[in-house]
């Protein structure tokens, strides 16, 4: 997976979007303290985007991209066990969060919270999104219990839905509390529960 080769200004612009619609929302947002935060004039804005809409939304790929694009280069990749390799993809998220850029939220549950009726568009693309990363658990989750022997019913789409409302509940843990422990804490009990599952 590639990203394509972008401008030193549309990647500072993209950059100091993310992080302010993180911290103060999309619609928040204005135009003048992206401006600001990117050190652009509103010139050099137009030159890149269209319009405030189109910013949101180039955000979103480019948001998409960089997860591809760690996800694609993890370690856990080249695990063939399928519960070893599902264990890595968490570990892999854990230190993921430990970057305090990172850390500072998720794109994908701001967009959805706020723009279902503002933005439809965008709406729409960051569920697709969500239902890729969701698809994208459940089949790991599939081999797994395809390969081991559950001690019990294992319902592999119900644990992919506990996985993203375990990590998602912890990242507004561990922003409200300030505490970056509860995020390792979480996603380390999801994996002793998970594993529990298996032996």
């Amino acid at each position: 997976y590639r990203m394509k080769k972008i401008s030193a200004t549309r990647h500072k612009l993209l950059s100091s979007a993310q992080s302010l619609i993180l911290r103060r929302g999309f619609t928040a947002m204005t135009l003048e303290a992206l401006c600001i935060s990117a050190e652009v004039t509103k010139g050099s804005f137009f030159h890149h985007f269209s319009s405030k809409e189109a910013l949101g939304e180039a955000v979103l790929i480019h948001f998409w991209d960089e997860v591809q694009i760690r996800q694609n280069n993890a370690d856990y990749q080249s695990i063939v066990d399928p519960l070893a390799k599902i264990l890595g993809y968490i570990d892999h998220t854990i230190e993921t969060y430990s970057d305090p850029v990172i850390r500072s939220g998720c794109l994908l549950a701001m967009y959805v919270l706020e723009l279902k009726e503002t933005n439809p568009l965008i709406y729409e693309q960051t569920v697709k999104n969500i239902r890729l990363w969701r698809n994208g658990i459940y089949s790991m989750l599939e081999v797994v219990s395809d390969f081991y022997q559950p001690v019990q019913d294992f319902d592999a789409l119900a644990w992919a839905d506990f996985y993203i409302s375990t990590l998602e509940g912890a990242l507004i843990l561990a922003q409200s509390l300030d505490d970056l422990t509860v995020i390792d804490r979480s996603l380390s009990l999801y994996k002793r529960q998970l594993t529990a599952c298996f032996s």
